[in-house]
């Protein structure tokens, strides 16, 4: 069984003492900030590449994810995580979790050196204030594409239990996730070979 199937197992059990912060769910009434021009500029002067454009991703993949639009932070435009194809890290975040803070520079080091191989995505998960988001990334030195959950789509498909979480999906089926912070770049490209057979 791979290294993180088993560390699964485990969080399962645990799940409560091992999410490193776990937001209230947005609702219709109370959703995350829109993705508006300001924003979307913001995000462009961050640096922040753009997202591919929205479609149906993989034929017959991702069937769970393929109906669930996220807007793209630097476009404002609709997406899915299905639209993301090959090999995909998506890592689920907000600003004002510090786990998520802490983690970002080594998934930004990861996106640059897997460059080409392996695709790398954000989601801004029902983010109340996009634009310290868009400061932190930038500050972080992320410049992958972000995408915006703001009414918590995602929490019941990836299984969310808490911020960060991050997935690894092959040709729009997830094939694994990590639902612990990455404290230690050695880890990440560990999960990265384990889950998505891709070597640094």
């Amino acid at each position: 069984m791979k290294r993180l199937g088993a560390l699964l197992g485990a969080a399962s059990l645990t799940g409560a003492l091992l999410a490193a912060c776990a937001p209230e769910p947005a609702t219709p009434d109370a959703p995350g900030a829109d993705i508006d021009a300001t924003v979307q500029a913001a995000a462009r002067d961050a640096g922040l590449a753009d997202c591919p454009s929205g479609g149906n991703g993989s034929p017959g993949k991702g069937d769970d994810l393929a109906g669930i639009d996220l807007l793209c932070v630097t476009s404002g435009e609709a997406v899915t995580l299905a639209d993301f194809d090959g090999p995909v890290v998506v890592n689920v975040w907000a600003h004002w979790c510090e786990p998520c803070r802490e983690e970002l520079p080594l998934l930004a080091r990861a996106a640059r050196e897997y460059e080409g191989r392996v695709q790398f995505v954000g989601v801004l998960f029902a983010d109340d204030n996009p634009a310290d988001a868009l400061a932190l990334a930038r500050d972080s030195e992320v410049t992958y594409p972000q995408v915006a959950d703001r009414r918590s789509l995602l929490r019941v498909p990836l299984g969310l239990r808490g911020l960060p979480t991050t997935v690894f999906m092959d040709d729009g089926e997830i094939v694994g996730s990590q639902t612990t912070p990455y404290r230690d770049y050695g880890d990440l490209v560990d999960d990265i070979a384990e889950q998505l057979e891709v070597d640094q």
